[in-house]
């Protein structure tokens, strides 16, 4: 089963539930309006059920599932609303040391726009703008580290903010600048989507409880 697919049902199960819920919660403020008891019961016992349900498969399914960490050079898909967007670590290094023994590294990650999955009502020339993203680096302590824009600036080096629009077949490098304790490393890369509503998607990386998948960070 492809992960296109997997997204759809995710998203079918979603919108079901909530579907469900409102039904369940519409019968209560009839049963309200009737005086019904026995019709608010029901529909309240039928709601929490349909909700305990949806809940327990979504912390079940991101308990199982584990840390996965893409090798070196592998790029992570984004499916968007009718293409997918392709992002790869293209290299880190140490740029300077900084106080107390910290080292500041750059971390420049690749975006590109993968034509061979535009749909085919979708023009090629129609940029896309990317949905928001949240990024941090694990180090080799196993902390996670958020980067410092300032820093990016600072260093002078060519840098696409990560939030720029695309056309199919087009690419851009972001500069990611972090400071690290003295010995640490980086060694991943998180890079998911910061939608609230993947929050409660069944499988999604961004739902509740769920691990992430990670870049491999190689640093030079």
């Amino acid at each position: 089963m492809t992960s296109n697919t997997l997204t759809v049902l995710s998203v079918l199960a979603m919108l079901g539930t909530g579907g469900l819920l409102l039904l369940g919660l519409a019968f209560t403020g009839w049963g309200l309006l009737l005086g019904h008891r026995l019709l608010i019961r029901r529909s309240l016992q039928a709601t929490a059920l349909v909700a305990g349900l949806y809940g327990a498969t979504l912390a079940g399914v991101s308990l199982v599932s584990p840390v996965r960490v893409l090798p070196p050079g592998a790029e992570k898909y984004f499916c968007e609303l009718d293409c997918h967007l392709a992002y790869r670590i293209a290299g880190a290094e140490a740029v300077r040391s900084a106080e107390g023994g910290n080292t500041t590294w750059a971390v420049k990650l690749q975006t590109r726009f993968d034509e061979r999955t535009i749909s085919p009502r979708r023009s090629r020339e129609a940029p896309l703008w990317p949905n928001p993203r949240r990024l941090a680096l694990v180090g080799s302590d196993g902390r996670w580290y958020t980067d410092s824009p300032e820093l990016t600036l600072a260093l002078g080096e060519p840098s696409t903010p990560i939030t720029q629009a695309l056309r199919p077949g087009e690419s851009y490098t972001t500069v990611l600048t972090y400071v690290l304790p003295p010995g640490v490393r980086p060694s991943g890369l998180e890079i998911c989507e910061d939608i609230f509503v993947n929050r409660l998607m069944i499988g999604h990386e961004r739902s509740l409880l769920h691990r992430p998948v990670l870049l491999a960070v190689v640093a030079g």
